[in-house]
């Protein structure tokens, strides 16, 4: 395909991008109400008036200054592509702040299309913007946002017909650029670096008194060269002076084209007031929490999971039983298909009901604009402990799976704070954990199973804020303060988007339970069921099953924290590859039957102490605990690997374990350990308790101008 038959998105965040490539592509790419939300290029072939066009989504940027992963994705991508067609998306509501980028991109050499988005918001506050005038001062084409997918792909089929589009190393005349010492950057450059990805000299002239990290590297210049640019750059501040000789450019087009309702700032709602009231904001931010898994887990959610449960015990376990035995087959063919598929993986399939639930309430908050909102209310706090602002998104997201949002991390510009987000987006539950939560939280605590499964859920942001806390100050140390956001107005959630999303979550996890817990399932059963020797054991017990021989080989490891029993070792060895195989586990080695009231009868045989897997209410408390933060799954570990490198997974990891260990090891023996280890768990937390007051209250900064955790030496400052 040539390459002008591609059609590159461009633009900056919240634009309304992604939505224009899920249109014209029947595509469902994720979107949301901040910054990252699209981390590398998508793409897709469309037939456009008998041509095959491909559509290119980059991800949302601000600027062509490599700050962020998506900057370094976006200008990779468009400094190593030629001729190509870009359709730079701008929202009409604040085209003062997009046409920054299109700057940028007009300075690279390119002759970007504009798309005007959002225009009909901007004509109902009575706001007109002169499209033909724009295009003439702009020397490009503009066109307008289109609702009927017809009518865009008409728009498109414009673009490729435009004749405006600039070629090779042209480059529009932008008056500014007179202001520059262009000329003199140029003269210390040599013909092959003035030749850099063959990009226009000017651009590059301008990225250099810009100081762009990513071109300056890939220039390779020599220390003499270095000195001489050093030596213009010191005259004078030219980021901002770069910066307010495009916005100055751009305020006198727009003072020409627009006619603008001066009362009117964009992204500003009266229910702001109480949002992001300082004093309401978090108990707002509590309330809907609770609220959400109120109706997930105690009401709508409990009841569609019970009916779901009815369902596939009459219309699937039963019928399938009678037909093995009405045919004769051995028994433990009939207990592989009724024990071990049948009902460890139909007792997972009726969790989906409150799955659903809890991605529905995280889908409705990211398209109506309240998560960057949340942002902006987290960033103090989280800048406290080494975080940024937009760590709140990753942390929202692995409630629902930490798998996919470890990737949303990818957009927080400081290298160390990303890290930091990763590793403890483990400690938050996902909806993996949902079915141990159920069913040990349901038998031991009955109607108050909520509260102990909010209580799980707020300890595991404590202890990820700690941990933050705990790398920041010794390990991983965060840079200066750098966070940008923006507040998109309120809008109704897109009901044709939340339910695909719904759609491909629960299809995944359908996927993963009929494929990777399905073959667990089967290898539980059958090293649960059988000897070393492969002699078939249902019922005896005068001899082991491989599984127990496993268990009770590593519950020396175990034995102080109160989890020592064979069975839970077993299911938590199986949760390392995912979290959803504990529940099914310990139904397997319990021989629970998918019925109606699975949980129940799960849960009783946890409390009777006359199955293989019994539990106490401490070592009930200590297993939900230690389910909750003792180690990643399989999944997650692979995207830690590729997100943030070996060394650092290896340390979430060994973290991870180690915290659970010992906090389990606190709890347990505090109530029932021998004198020496209630002693040693005493002076732990004593122990825990003067390390966090030495660093909050004791420890005195040397500048009296640094408050908190903020020190202004290292963090380069001066006060």
């Amino acid at each position: 395909m040539n390459k002008k038959d591609n059609l590159i998105l461009v633009g900056n965040p919240n634009v309304g991008k992604t939505t224009f490539f899920n249109l014209i592509t029947k595509s469902f790419e994720h979107t949301g109400n901040w910054h990252g939300v699209t981390t590398e290029a998508a793409q897709k072939q469309v037939i456009v008036d008998g041509k095959e066009i491909n559509i290119v989504d980059l991800p949302g940027i601000y600027s062509l200054s490599s700050y962020s992963f998506e900057e370094q994705v976006s200008i990779e991508y468009l400094v190593k592509n030629k001729n190509l067609n870009i359709l730079n998306i701008c929202d009409a509501n604040i085209l003062q702040r997009n046409l920054y980028l299109t700057l940028q991109l007009m300075e690279m050499g390119l002759m970007p299309n504009l798309y005007i988005n959002f225009y009909d918001e901007v004509k109902k506050r009575g706001e007109e913007i002169d499209f033909l005038l724009l295009s003439k001062q702009l020397n490009v084409n503009v066109f307008f946002n289109k609702k009927n997918k017809k009518q865009t792909k008409e728009e498109i089929q414009k673009i490729f017909n435009c004749d405006n589009k600039v070629e090779g190393n042209q480059i529009n005349e932008l008056p500014y650029l007179k202001n520059l010492p262009i000329k003199e950057i140029l003269d210390i450059l040599t013909f092959n670096q003035k030749k850099l990805f063959d990009l226009p000299p000017q651009f590059l002239a301008i990225k250099i008194l810009e100081e762009d990290s990513y071109i300056k590297e890939n220039l390779n210049l020599t220390t003499e060269q270095n000195d001489k640019i050093n030596n213009i750059i010191l005259k004078e501040d030219y980021l901002q002076k770069i910066s307010s000789l495009r916005y100055n450019y751009i305020f006198k087009i727009l003072k020409e084209c627009t006619k603008k309702n001066k009362n009117f700032v964009y992204g500003k709602f009266k229910i702001d007031k109480i949002i992001l009231n300082k004093y309401l904001c978090f108990p707002i931010f509590l309330s809907i929490l609770f609220l959400i898994f109120y109706i997930t887990f105690s009401s709508v959610g409990a009841y569609l999971s019970s009916l779901l449960k009815h369902i596939i015990d009459v219309s699937l376990g039963n019928p399938i039983k009678s037909f093995l035995i009405n045919i004769n087959c051995p028994a433990w063919i009939i207990g592989l298909f009724s024990v071990g598929i049948i009902e460890s993986v139909g007792g997972l399939f009726s969790f989906i009901p409150q799955i659903v639930l809890l991605f529905l309430f995280l889908s409705i908050l990211e398209d109506s604009g309240y998560m960057s909102r949340l942002a902006f209310c987290f960033e103090d706090i989280l800048y406290s402990i080494g975080l940024s602002g937009k760590s709140v998104f990753t942390i929202i997201m692995s409630f629902g799976c930490t798998t996919s949002a470890i990737l949303t991390a990818r957009n927080i510009e400081d290298r160390n704070a990303r890290i930091k987000t990763a590793i403890i987006s483990p400690y938050m539950s996902c909806s993996a954990k949902l079915p141990i939560f159920a069913v040990i939280g349901g038998a031991f605590f009955s109607k108050g199973n909520i509260f102990v499964i909010i209580s799980l859920y707020l300890l595991g942001v404590i202890i990820a804020i700690l941990v933050s806390l705990f790398l920041n100050k010794f390990f991983i140390k965060s840079g200066e303060r750098s966070f940008i956001l923006e507040f998109p107005p309120y809008r109704k959630p897109s009901i044709k988007r939340v339910a695909f999303l719904i759609y491909q979550n629960c299809k995944q996890f359908v996927l993963k339970v009929g494929t990777i817990l399905l073959s667990f399932s089967v290898i539980v059963w059958i090293l649960q069921n059988f000897t070393f020797d492969f002699q078939y054991i249902p019922n005896t017990i005068n001899q082991k099953s491989m599984l127990q021989v496993v268990g009770e080989s590593l519950s020396i490891i175990f034995k102080p924290i109160g989890l020592d029993n064979w069975g839970i070792v077993a299911s938590l060895l199986v949760g390392v590859m995912a979290k959803e195989m504990v529940v099914s586990t310990m139904a397997i080695i319990n021989k629970i039957p998918t019925t109606n009231n699975f949980e129940s009868q799960l849960g009783f045989s946890l409390i009777s102490g006359s199955f293989a897997i019994s539990l106490s209410p401490l070592t009930a408390v200590v297993m939900l605990i230690f389910s909750l933060i003792y180690m990643p799954c399989i999944s997650t570990i692979a995207v830690l690997k590729k997100e943030i490198g070996l060394k650092y997974t290896f340390l979430a990891c060994c973290l991870q374990f180690l915290i659970a260990y010992c906090i389990c090891f606190i709890i347990y023996n505090i109530f029932v350990g021998t004198l020496f280890f209630k002693i040693l768990s005493i002076s732990l937390v004593v122990f825990l308790i003067v390390f966090a007051m030495y660093f909050v209250f004791f420890k005195k900064d040397k500048c009296k101008n640094c408050v908190g955790f903020k020190n202004c030496k290292s963090n380069g400052f001066k006060c």
